[in-house]
């Protein structure tokens, strides 16, 4: 076989688990060799079951077909060490899907993006939370999230809604997803990414690796709500492991739907109360802090200035402004007031945000 990509796709296509796949690349070193010695006993007796269908497509006449197939549907590969392929996912896990089937906007996986996942079974704070921080959150990233019912689709939802980019990865392939009526007319603006084969249904087991592929996709991983249970778990799990900044919205410690996100709060996920604090602790200055420190002038000017580079406690304020703390004191305290800036613990202080 001569074109890599098509003998990419051939042998992720194969019905060989990962591992597997990953195993013979490293004997033979590229997929085209692998399906050049597809007469081989020894393949054969390693490939069991699938070695009858990867003999069958090793026909490249026969995968013109299926990638014409693929292609009538709308349904882009995404190869390993071609084009769009998730870069992201690959520089944070060793062994990564070979192909990924994309509908949509591919690009969107080059931009800054944030994924927003909970419960199925949701709540209406939850509910709520996802909604109005989706809405701020996609004006700065593309919003990557599942297909659930619930907080995934909230988020997604109210993203594109506000006019926002989302991905949505799937848990099956594409032929059994039903796209919903709010993505219908947001073209350009969303993409469906799968690790699945077209035909592939929704299974127990696959919806690990597809929260996996979440994460690994993402800037970061915001935890809106989520019960002891919750497959958002996962997620945030493979965030950390994958070194992603896991963010976690409180909940009530009454309500059971919030056991999950206040268990991760306490095993040292980063608390957040807004979507503005999400953007700071990636790096990104809050739009309202922005354009309140444009008004500013004099010392509330240097104050904002100062807060803009990070919180700062009282006495550090004074001596930096170099005047007296009971002058200090009031200005911060008129700031307060009109909501420039936020009083934190230990006598810290910040730039608001609304």
């Amino acid at each position: 076989m001569t074109d890599e990509r098509k003998a990419y796709y051939w042998l992720s296509s194969s019905g060989l688990s990962l591992s597997k796949q990953y195993a013979l690349l490293d004997i033979y070193g590229k997929p085209s060799e692998i399906a050049d010695s597809v007469g081989s006993e020894k393949l054969r007796e390693f490939c069991g079951k699938c070695y009858k269908r990867m003999k069958q497509s090793a026909d490249e006449s026969f995968l013109d077909k299926e990638l014409y197939a693929l292609k009538k549907k709308g349904i882009k590969l995404l190869i390993k060490g071609y084009g769009n392929y998730p870069v992201k996912f690959a520089e944070c896990e060793d062994k990564t899907p070979l192909v990924f089937y994309a509908k949509g906007n591919d690009a969107l996986l080059s931009e800054e993006t944030l994924a927003v996942v909970g419960s199925r079974a949701s709540t209406d704070y939850g509910r709520t939370v996802a909604s109005s921080w989706s809405e701020t959150l996609c004006r700065r990233f593309v919003i990557v999230s599942g297909h659930a019912t619930g907080i995934d689709t909230y988020a997604v939802k109210s993203c594109i809604g506000a006019g926002g980019r989302a991905i949505v990865v799937l848990a099956c392939g594409h032929d059994k997803y039903v796209l919903p009526d709010f993505l219908k007319n947001a073209e350009g603006r969303y993409l469906l990414l799968s690790a699945y084969s077209p035909s592939m249904p929704a299974g127990k087991y696959v919806y690990g690796e597809r929260n996996r592929v979440i994460s690994g996709i993402s800037d970061g991983v915001l935890i809106v709500e989520a019960g002891e249970k919750s497959g958002a778990l996962i997620t945030a799990k493979s965030g950390a492991e994958q070194n992603k900044p896991v963010f976690v919205v409180p909940g009530s410690v009454l309500s059971t739907r919030s056991a999950g996100t206040n268990g991760l709060l306490r095993h040292g996920a980063i608390a957040v109360t807004s979507p503005y604090d999400v953007e700071e602790d990636l790096g990104y200055e809050p739009d309202f802090a922005k354009s309140e420190k444009r008004r500013l002038t004099g010392d509330r000017k240097k104050v904002a200035d100062m807060l803009g580079k990070g919180n700062m406690h009282f006495d550090d304020i004074a001596s930096a402004l170099g005047i007296s703390p009971a002058d200090t004191a009031e200005l911060l305290g008129e700031m307060e007031l009109d909501g420039i800036v936020e009083r934190k613990m230990f006598n810290y202080y910040s730039l608001s945000v609304r």
